[in-house]
């Protein structure tokens, strides 16, 4: 299983994917803004898992047009229609874009669930030279294509939302800005799952005067879960001694790799050693349920349940501070989702 990919990596991928595009602007006058992957690569976000049958989405130039007759036959460049406000940005004062939170949409139609919460959080990430977009944004052009489709609709159009809306929606309730990694979110979806809270992200702790962030945490039990990447030697050190450092503030210590990520029967495993730490915590019986999917996970109701340490009578530790985002402002409304689904 591939790791997350970091800021250099992000970096060489995008001074290729320039010269591509530089040839080709060489090659024809014709100005699409660049799509999907070709955009991400261009705007250094780190690429979701994608399925098996979107080989023409990795291997060529993938550009986006308002309608079907404005597609031109390049070689090595594949059109995607987006009758939807096709928003853009120009990365290096020469390479138009589809902005980040319109490419977000358009992938759409091409991601499960799960890799649309993904790719959101990659496009959001803590460290500022990565961040591309903010919640804010995100919810504004959804909010954009919808009215785009009542206004069609007004007009005797079809008013029909683009293939994968209401998944958009979904997706927002789970998305969370300021994370670091793509593995990390896959961690932290594994929780609720299980029936488990959603850890919080990157929560600070002041450890004897050293700010630190913890990648996912349940401050109400002082529980802590680090995900843990691929490191050269100088930063296993750096691990250790961080670890010890958050051990010696009282911090229950989960360190996941990408050995506990992917397969179920891992993450049922994970699920389990989180919740043993919580039972060791509050005393009290903590029983896991059956897997659930991202859809579930991400229904409404399940999402309004009280948090686990008022379920289980438990005085919380540590102020939670909790950021979940709101259902009327994140995830669309239930009653949206059920009219389009």
């Amino acid at each position: 299983m591939g790791e997350s990919m970091a800021l250099a990596a992000l970096a060489e991928l995008k001074h290729q994917r320039m010269r591509d595009c530089a040839d080709l602007q060489k090659r024809s006058e014709w100005r699409p803004p660049y799509a999907l992957t070709t955009a991400l690569e261009l705007e250094s976000i780190e690429m979701p898992r994608l399925p098996a049958g979107c080989a023409r989405l990795k291997h060529r130039i993938m550009v986006a047009v308002p309608h079907a007759n404005r597609k031109y036959r390049v070689d090595g460049v594949a059109a995607v229609v987006w009758r939807f406000p096709l928003d853009t940005v120009l990365v290096d004062r020469r390479f138009p874009c589809v902005s980040p939170a319109c490419t977000w949409a358009m992938f759409a139609a091409y991601l499960d669930l799960e890799e649309l919460i993904v790719l959101a959080d990659s496009m959001m990430r803590r460290d500022r030279r990565l961040r591309r977009v903010t919640m804010e944004e995100l919810i504004a052009y959804l909010d954009g294509a919808r009215s785009y489709a009542q206004s069609m609709a007004e007009e005797g159009g079809s008013g029909r939302l683009f293939r994968g809306y209401a998944n958009c929606r979904r997706a927002l309730r789970l998305a969370r800005s300021g994370t670091d990694s793509s593995m990390e979110t896959r961690t932290r979806l594994v929780m609720p799952r299980y029936g488990l809270d959603t850890p919080q992200v990157n929560y600070p702790v002041s450890v004897k005067g050293r700010p630190i962030y913890l990648d996912l945490a349940y401050p109400e039990f002082k529980i802590c879960i680090e995900y843990e990447g691929a490191h050269h030697a100088g930063q296993w050190l750096n691990d250790v001694t961080r670890r010890q450092l958050i051990e010696d503030a009282g911090w229950r210590y989960v360190q996941v790799t990408k050995l506990d990520i992917g397969n179920e029967d891992d993450e049922e495993r994970l699920a389990e050693r989180v919740a043993r730490h919580i039972r060791e915590v509050t005393g009290k019986a903590v029983r896991l349920t059956r897997r659930k999917t991202i859809m579930q996970v991400c229904d409404a109701r399940s999402m309004r349940r009280k948090p686990l340490y008022e379920r289980l009578g438990f005085r919380p530790l540590m102020s939670d501070s909790p950021d979940s985002p709101a259902d009327s402002a994140y995830g669309g409304g239930a009653d949206e989702l059920e009219a389009i689904a």
